[in-house]
């Protein structure tokens, strides 16, 4: 009989053990009491209520799953239901405000979480808000991207695609002051990739209204290292934009001097001295900086087998 003590133990353990897991997994402490998570789908209303759904009388599912939701106020699939209802009667407002007070639960698990966006999307859809239907089928895509491309700089900090994509999350997001700060982090991090964001920073300080300060980015960057003709190549741009067509050629002379081949400086080039009618002293300039060059489209080349290509292949 001593033999088999620590069996009949160790199975009284596991038995305890299993019946306290389904206890716990029933019952919830609530203001210092006990309620059973299950006695709302244990309720006859509810079962009423599905009946009534499964007949397509709306209004009494709607009367019976109310009074199901009321035992107990967290059963969350009851009151998903009820507000999906109200959003096929065409109660859409009312739809909305019962799917947007699930989402302010705190302890929504990511596939409950993921099912109410649901339903708030298809809400914000029969109410023909198109945009916040879109907003709300994206938003729970949009956070795991930035989960992962904030995860991918902490394991690799100079991870330049991430920096990138991070910001375009933020920005879809409509944080741009956020967007902002991740690009002129890659600029930081990496300066050599800095004009892989300047197209996205550029347009960002337009729409805010502070466009001097992608003008500042370029001037520091200029200055920290006088070879980079990619930041002069843009802050002309910038400027010629801005009716300051003289100044960019300032600065596109200077960057091809850095690299006469490539096409995308001549082009500019041929822009400014259009936007001032072809002054011949601006010309001959070109003429002379130009006149042993070769033209080709600026190529990105590979360190090891010199292989090249338009494209940026990482």
């Amino acid at each position: 009989m001593n033999a088999y003590a620590p069996l009949l133990a160790a199975l009284v353990a596991l038995l305890a053990g299993l019946t306290i897991g389904k206890a716990w997994e029933r019952y919830k402490l609530r203001d210092g009491k006990w309620f059973d998570r299950r006695r709302a789908r244990e309720s006859p209303h509810y079962i009423l209520g599905l009946n009534f759904l499964v007949a397509n009388q709306i209004d009494l599912a709607i009367e019976e799953l109310t009074r199901a939701a009321s035992v107990d106020p967290d059963a969350l699939e009851v009151h998903m239901i009820l507000g999906n209802l109200h959003r096929e009667k065409g109660q859409v407002g009312k739809a909305i405000n019962v799917h947007q007070s699930l989402l302010q639960r705190p302890r929504l698990n990511r596939l409950e979480h993921a099912y109410v966006l649901l339903c708030l999307g298809l809400d914000y859809k029969r109410g023909g808000f198109v945009d916040r239907a879109l907003e709300a089928f994206r938003r729970r895509d949009c956070a795991e991207a930035a989960r992962r491309f904030g995860a991918a700089i902490a394991l690799d900090a100079s991870a330049v695609p991430a920096y990138i994509n991070l910001g375009d999350v933020r920005a879809a997001e409509g944080d741009e002051r956020g967007a902002a700060e991740i690009w002129e982090k890659l600029v930081d991090v990496s300066p050599d990739r800095a004009y892989l964001a300047f197209d996205r920073l550029e347009a960002l300080g337009r729409r805010t209204g502070h466009p001097e300060r992608f003008t500042r980015l370029c001037r520091r960057l200029i200055d920290e290292n006088l070879q980079d003709w990619r930041a002069r190549l843009a802050l002309s741009r910038h400027l010629a934009a801005a009716g300051q067509p003289r100044d960019a050629l300032d600065l596109l002379f200077a960057a091809l001097v850095q690299n006469p081949h490539a096409l995308s400086i001549h082009q500019a080039i041929w822009r400014a001295l259009g936007q001032l009618h072809h002054p011949a002293a601006l010309v001959d300039r070109y003429g002379e900086l130009t006149e042993h060059a070769v033209f080709y489209l600026d190529p990105h080349v590979c360190m090891r087998c010199r292989y090249r290509s338009t494209e940026l292949l990482w």
